[in-house]
């Protein structure tokens, strides 16, 4: 909320304002997956590690995002990561690496993949 008010300099909210979700220059500390190794197939919702969030979310789930599919190539060490450093690389069935962090960008509008509805 501190930071709407100081973007808006003031205390009501202009249209156009946006800011991210999460705080980008604050370290989580993240611990890898254990399952996850070089040479590992990952695709969309796979979990890559997890992060103390807070008491209520201690073991938050990193997935991985869901328009990303491969062969892990690098996995990060456990350690202190913004929600924007990378924690792993992967390689797509076209070649092409991939660096996929904390947090990806997932639009509003577009439906979450899923099998079946419960």
């Amino acid at each position: 909320m501190k930071e709407i008010a100081i973007e808006a300099k003031g205390v009501f909210i202009p249209r156009g304002i946006e800011l991210p979700c999460l705080d980008q220059n604050k370290e989580w500390e993240y611990v890898p997956n254990k399952d996850i190794k070089v040479g590992s197939l990952v695709s969309g919702g796979d979990v890559l590690g997890f992060v103390n969030e807070n008491t209520l979310f201690q073991n938050h789930k990193i997935m991985s995002d869901p328009k990303v599919s491969g062969k892990i190539v690098e996995v990060f060490p456990e350690g202190n990561y913004t929600v924007a450093q990378p924690i792993c690389v992967v390689e797509t069935p076209s070649g092409e690496q991939k660096e996929l962090s904390m947090s990806h960008f997932w639009p509003v509008r577009t439906p979450r993949p899923y099998v079946e509805k419960l």
